[in-house]
């Protein structure tokens, strides 16, 4: 199995071949078109003339690149772990410490794909449970919040206000970076990172109640109809008070109003306390997922 640089006359064979082909060529199409990522990061595995896989990366930080899709017509493939391993290497930048794939089980492929990636070298960082929020209305406000974003408050009081919300918190990745980089580093690559792929100043909002900053959310836009809370945040002296419920509600209702009507919100399998706030607001969990990361070097 050779592996190559993705090119316009792959979207055609990758349509043809079907299936979870077809749409990892869709995906990387429409994310070059838009000019989310580049096609050197994103690959085609081939043998005997045809096209039977491909994986695509971009940059997270300066330090971590993440595979933003993954597919193999048979993932049981002897040879794929290793053609997985020569596709890291290709794609790495020179900075590059680590690589990471979000695989959630929502295929029969999900277990060949797990161990393929684990024989290339992948482990499991963190569990997750994988919420949606598909309700036909967005969700009533629990209690009077009152909320600034960032456009009005700036960006240096929302890093400030991430720094100070995840101080115990109950997120392993984010627990291992503040023990890492430090509460100052981990907040500012945090922001840095979640910027670069969608980022409206007037969404991103920092919670009050009776003038007392209690929390944030953080919603954002993947496409014209998906959209995620990618962080909910609160304050280590207001936990336990509801507040989580209204933030997620504030950043729902948000995305909701902006025409996103499909909202995922992943967390920490550990997570018990975010779980509750998300079933309250009418999320449902849809999906587990495994965080895979790899260490170069390694």
């Amino acid at each position: 199995m050779d592996i190559r640089t993705i090119t316009v006359d792959d979207y055609r064979l990758l349509d043809s071949a079907g299936g979870y082909l077809r749409q990892y060529g869709r995906n990387v199409q429409s994310w070059i078109d838009k000019g989310f990522i580049d096609k050197e990061g994103c690959f085609v595995f081939a043998a005997g003339g045809a096209v039977i896989g491909g994986v695509c990366f971009t940059d997270d930080t300066p330090r971590n690149r993440i595979i933003l899709d993954f597919a193999l017509t048979n993932a049981e493939i002897p040879n794929g772990a290793p053609v997985l391993r020569k596709a890291i290497f290709l794609a790495a930048n020179a900075d590059t410490k680590t690589i990471s794939y979000d695989l959630y089980n929502d295929t029969e492929q999900y277990e060949d794909i797990l161990n393929l990636f684990l024989q290339a070298g992948f482990f499991v960082s963190q569990a997750k449970k994988s919420y949606r929020y598909e309700q036909p209305e967005p969700p009533q406000a629990i209690a009077a919040l009152t909320f600034r974003s960032v456009a009005e408050v700036g960006e240096e009081m929302f890093i400030n206000t991430f720094k100070e919300a995840t101080f115990g918190t109950l997120d392993k990745l984010m627990a291992d970076d503040v023990a890492r980089l430090g509460g100052d580093r981990a907040a500012r690559v945090y922001v840095d990172s979640v910027k670069s792929l969608d980022y409206h100043a007037d969404w991103w909002m920092l919670g009050y109640y009776r003038d007392e900053l209690v929390g944030m959310v953080l919603p954002q836009r993947f496409d014209d109809s998906i959209g995620v809370i990618n962080y909910i945040g609160v304050l280590p002296r207001y936990r336990g008070h509801g507040y989580g419920a209204m933030l997620i509600t504030e950043g729902t209702r948000l995305l909701y109003q902006n025409g996103i009507k499909k909202i995922i919100a992943d967390i920490d399998v550990a997570n018990a306390p975010m779980a509750a706030a998300l079933e309250r607001v009418g999320y449902v969990i849809r999906l587990t997922e495994s965080v895979l990361s790899y260490r170069m070097g390694t």
